[in-house]
């Protein structure tokens, strides 16, 4: 079976979208059934070099695509594309196809991680809100199989998209591999120059710093906890993504000790940040699914979370939660309290959970799922 394979996401600094289509591509690679070729708008990531090196096709539009502002050009490419190589398949993993597909008789499979641009458009600006629900509603007409991340982003595409439950589906966790430990120097300096993470005692932080992630929570609650007699410092790893955040940063830090901000981390670093951490947090106020959380796990780490209900869904009462609703001053209040009566993690409910988003559990469901769909008529 021919795949063609929108691989835009993972070309050039891939973040959690990314690695999912990474991650789910190793597993394709391992089924001889599929004859795979991909598209992107560059392939400079060391994913794309490294599926360059198992000599996967790889076609690119030639220009770096943003957000949204030049999606429709490319998909011209991507159109172009479909017409040359005629797939079996087509799998837009990037949530959107959003201009009509000509020409295609073959079946189109999309991938919804989330609609939090409908359901939490103040965190998105004005325009774009707009184009993903136009797109949407595109996608949805034309798609043939969609995948979603979390059992949560189907019900809440359904509610807000009925449309959607009358196309073929599949649930399709997140793949979260265990750690290499060999990636990362057993010397934590040489990674953190001018930082000593042996015997620290700091709390963790992995993802974007966005307000979507709670991250202006995070700090503000950080703030309060120190207050209240707290001691650990804080270790945010990634990018500050909204000037919001910037202000809320640097004014916390100002008059609170102990914060410190690393910017984007690299697999190495940051294994050495969980492995050395006293307890992680993930604050955040929406996710479709919560990467970071299972990550941690491998570790054996406490971890302290938002009451999401995905985060439920995924993990359970194996980890630590905050309420996570009322006013804002509330929810500072209450993560700053957690912050100080953080739990042992629980080893044993851990290792039942990280199992099933092992590889070998996740990638022959989606393996199949494709043949299935792609050879019935």
């Amino acid at each position: 079976m021919k795949l063609l394979i929108d691989a835009r996401s993972l070309g050039s600094h891939p973040s959690g979208v990314g690695m999912y289509v990474f991650d789910f591509l190793k597993e394709l690679l391992k089924d001889q059934r599929f004859e795979i070729t991909l598209l992107s708008d560059v392939a400079t990531s060391s994913e794309m070099l490294w599926l360059a090196q198992q000599n996967v096709p790889i076609i690119t539009y030639g220009k770096p695509i943003a957000k949204s502002a030049g999606v429709f050009s490319y998909f011209k490419f991507v159109q172009d594309s479909i017409d040359y190589y005629q797939p079996d398949v087509f799998w837009e993993p990037n949530n959107l196809i959003p201009v009509p597909i000509r020409r295609f008789t073959g079946k189109i499979m999309v991938t919804i991680h989330d609609i939090f641009p409908i359901t939490q458009p103040e965190n998105q600006g004005f325009l774009y809100p707009i184009y993903f629900k136009y797109g949407i509603r595109q996608t949805l007409k034309q798609a043939d199989m969609i995948t979603y991340n979390s059992v949560e982003t189907k019900l809440e595409t359904e509610r807000v998209f009925p449309q959607a439950k009358d196309i073929s589906h599949l649930i399709s966790y997140i793949i979260i591999n265990k750690p290499d430990f060999s990636d990362a120097p057993v010397t934590p300096d040489v990674l953190f120059k001018n930082l000593k993470l042996d015997g620290e005692d700091y709390l963790l932080y992995i993802g974007n710093l966005e307000k979507r992630k709670g991250t202006d929570l995070l700090l503000k609650a950080y703030a309060r906890y120190r207050t209240l007699g707290g001691t650990k410092k804080l270790y945010l790893g990634g990018k500050i993504r909204e000037p919001e955040i910037q202000q809320v940063y640097e004014q916390i830090s100002k008059n609170t000790s102990g914060i410190v901000s690393l910017g984007y981390v690299g697999n190495e670093q940051k294994i050495a940040l969980f492995r050395h951490c006293s307890g992680f947090v993930f604050p955040s106020r929406a996710e479709g699914f919560g990467i970071p959380v299972v990550e941690a796990m491998h570790y054996n780490k406490p971890i302290l979370a938002s009451n999401l209900s995905i985060f439920h869904e995924i993990v359970g009462d194996s980890i630590s939660y905050f309420e996570s609703s009322g006013t804002e001053e509330q929810q500072i209040q209450n993560l700053a309290e957690a912050m100080l009566q953080l739990k042992t993690a629980d080893f044993a409910a851990y290792t039942n959970v990280v199992q099933r988003y092992l590889p070998h559990q996740l990638g022959i469901a989606f393996c199949d799922y494709i043949w299935e769909q792609g050879n019935s008529h």
